[in-house]
């Protein structure tokens, strides 16, 4: 059974929720709060969503309107949840304050607004105004909505791209982190900007500096792959571990690896799967798939067959493609508990090759009426 290669690079943007200066006593804890949140950082945000709460359980009317916010976060801290009536209140109780001074033109309160309302028109507002967490935010929706047209036109869709390019420099030009971040993923994928990996690792090493963990763990790519610097395992791990430390998936994945190879670290099977079931929990895809594998293997946790199908299942439905050819076997086989199906290992095998890119495997899901995951 083949093994799902090593994510390289985290792949997805992170929308930038970082205040630019407070304008109207925004405390230092909201700040880090909002960063931590956007950058992939569960342990930070934890921290600071404590220090949060207690201000907004004490009245304090921006903390309360925070709150609400990220309290419908997937990931969000058990301190910053929030019952429908406390969320409520708290919105009730601050909303009044924030559209005063969105009103006055408060790039920061239109941003805030936009968080509560999901509401593209605000977000942009926010952008043009200045501020640079929806400068980063609105550069996302922006190249998520031309990624995802299936009725633009390609010079359309460029353009746009580079429009979101430069909101995300014009966010890194004023040292935010997530802007970096954004900037450096352009760079690496030719979004908006020519292909430049040593653009990308000096903007990566910059965010990576500013504490942002999904770029800490991009660093540890580089040096994991010899990708502009000179190719060393264990700087590479210790990268993947600080960005684990801080709670991030593709961080504890990439250490997850590393641990089971013995890369720039003492090989420990049991380790690794932790690190696994970790990242499979914060939401990593292909994290489901290497839990699943150390299962079907009995690789650092009991082996059990039944497990690793119902985690192959799981990695396969995001869309992972391994998962996909891995369930596949296991319908060949009949591992897990399965009943031995030629008709859906066929299927799963060739939804894993249009998961891959294969457009005529795409063209025959769809003329068999089977979907894509």
């Amino acid at each position: 059974m083949r093994k799902r290669p090593s994510v390289i690079l985290a792949s997805l943007f992170i929308s930038a929720q970082l205040f630019a200066a407070p304008k109207f006593g925004v405390s230092q804890a909201i700040l880090k709060l909002l960063n931590s949140r956007a950058a992939g950082s569960p342990r930070d945000f934890e921290e600071d969503a404590e220090i949060v709460a207690k201000d907004a359980a004490e009245g304090k009317s921006v903390q309360q309107f925070v709150l609400a916010v990220v309290s419908r976060d997937a990931n969000v801290p058990e301190v910053a949840r929030l019952d429908d009536a406390t969320r409520k209140r708290y919105f009730d109780q601050s909303r009044d304050k924030i559209k005063e001074m969105a009103e006055k033109g408060n790039a920061m309160s239109l941003y805030l607004l936009s968080l509560e309302t999901n509401d593209p028109a605000l977000l942009k507002r926010a952008a043009e105004a200045g501020n640079v967490q929806a400068m980063n935010a609105w550069g996302t929706y922006a190249m998520e909505q031309a990624f995802n047209s299936g009725t633009m036109l390609q010079e359309d869709v460029e353009r746009m791209v580079g429009k979101s390019y430069g909101y995300f420099k014009a966010a890194a030009d004023r040292g935010d982190a997530n802007g970096l971040y954004n900037v450096g993923m352009c760079h690496l994928c030719g979004w908006g900007v020519a292909e430049n990996k040593e653009k990308a690792f000096e903007h990566f090493k910059a965010a990576a500096m500013l504490g942002h963990a999904g770029a800490i763990n991009n660093i540890g790519g580089f040096y994991r792959d010899g990708m502009v610097v000179e190719q060393d395992f264990a700087i590479a791990t210790k990268w993947f571990r600080k960005s684990a430390n801080l709670g991030n998936p593709y961080g504890q994945l990439n250490y997850g690896f590393a641990l089971q190879r013995g890369e720039g670290v003492e090989q420990d099977d049991k380790k690794a799967f932790a690190m696994y079931r970790a990242a499979a929990e914060g939401g990593s895809e292909e994290a489901k798939n290497a839990v699943g594998m150390c299962y079907y293997n009995g690789t650092g946790v009991k082996k059990d067959e039944h497990e690793a199908v119902k985690w192959f299942t799981a990695a396969a439905k995001d869309g992972v493609a391994a998962a996909m050819e891995n369930l596949s076997e296991c319908y060949d086989t009949g591992a897990g508990g399965l009943e031995r199906d030629p008709t859906q290992a066929m299927v799963w095998k060739i939804r894993a090759r249009a998961a891959n890119g294969d457009k005529n495997a795409a063209t025959w899901l769809a003329q068999n009426g089977y979907t894509p995951r």
